[in-house]
């Protein structure tokens, strides 16, 4: 798990590997980060790995992009 600190923002980066996202609450997570914080100004943003091939929504993504798809 990475976290980072964008308060100066209005948020905080959580990023969670698949297999952190089977260990942790997310629930519980964001009430942890926010009890220290003013919870109006400030919000918990996550960043989630996913499952798939990257190579090929990587090919995917740049072929609707260039309106090749």
């Amino acid at each position: 798990m990475e976290v980072y600190d964008k308060r100066d923002k209005g948020y905080i980066e959580v990023w969670l590997t698949n297999a952190e996202q089977q260990l942790y609450d997310r629930k519980e997570l964001t009430h942890q980060l926010l009890e220290k914080v003013d919870a109006k100004k400030c919000k918990v943003v996550y960043f989630l790995s996913g499952s798939d091939d990257l190579l090929s929504c990587t090919e995917s993504l740049l072929k609707n992009n260039l309106g090749c798809a």
